[in-house]
Order: structure tokens, then sequence, then C-alpha cells
């Protein structure tokens, strides 16, 4: 008889997964070793569980699994803090370049969100950010870049930073 187990994630606010686990309470003081934030099992808008994968109880696995660290929650669409963090860095690093002007600055942060995930906005969002980005600073292009090609969805990393 097979039997499959969904497993959930510990992530702390910061992005940071600590571990899966086979139920989704966890120590409300919990912590992160790596950065001392809080840590979360569900989504803290909705209440329900992060997801980390399905197991199958009938088969060992060995070694480490990764579960991917989802952006956003898949019960009622809100970003998770990690996420949400890494927007509002995006926002506030356009906003430290003088060479933008408020135009090109609101046209980047519009864009950001749709770069996140692969939607039908996704390529338009890739247009506006291809538009502005040249005009960037290179001390704000440099921190965009280390701040973005991690959580870039597939489509946007390989068209706006293809090396």
């Amino acid at each position: 008889m097979k039997i499959i187990t969904q497993k959930f994630q510990k992530i702390c606010l910061n992005g940071h997964q600590l571990c899966v686990t086979s139920n989704s309470p966890i120590d409300p003081n919990e912590f992160c070793p790596k950065c001392g934030a809080s840590v979360i099992s569900t989504c803290q808008s909705c209440n329900a569980p992060i997801e980390g994968w399905y197991e199958n109880d009938n088969i060992v696995y060995i070694g480490s699994r990764n579960a991917e660290k989802p952006a956003y929650c898949k019960k009622c669409a809100t970003p998770y803090p990690w996420t949400e963090q890494i927007l509002n860095n995006a926002i506030e690093l356009i906003a430290l370049d003088d060479n933008l002007s408020d135009d090109d600055k609101q046209l980047i942060k519009t864009a950001i969100p749709d770069l996140l995930v692969d939607t039908p906005k996704t390529q338009l969002a890739e247009a506006k950010f291809k538009k502005v980005f040249p005009k960037v600073s290179t001390f704000v292009k440099d921190s965009m870049y280390n701040l973005l090609v991690d959580v870039l969805s597939d489509a946007a990393k390989k068209s706006l930073f293809p090396d």
C-alpha cells in the first residue's frame, strides 16, 4: 500500500530554509540560526502551511532533498516575507539612483513583481526593465543584480541577465 505524506517547510522571515517536516506547527519561539529572524511554517496572511514536497513512505530517500522556496502563498497569493523584502529592497535601491527620472523609477517599480514569476505580464515587465536598466547607475545596477538574480523567474533571468 502506497502512502504519500505531504512535507512542509520551516523558513525564517529572511528566507533561510531550515527544514522540511511532516507536520506544519512549529515552536513560536523558534529563530533562524543564520540570522536570528523568527521562523514560520505557515502563511502569515491565511495560515496555510508552506508546502515542501510529497514523499512516498514506502521509499527510503538517501541524501538531502531541497524543496523549492515559494515566493507567494498558493492559497491566498500573498507574497511571503522574504519576497516582500526583495520587492521593497529593489524599490528602495531604485529610489537611490539620482540618474533616473521619477517616470523611469516608476516603470521599474511596476515591473519588478512581474519579473519574479512567469505570468502573461512577465514579457512586458522585461521590456519595461530593459528600457530603463541601461540608465541605472553602476552601484545600483550591481546591487539590483545581486538582489534579483536568485529570485527572478527563469525566463526573466535569461532575458535580463544572460551571462
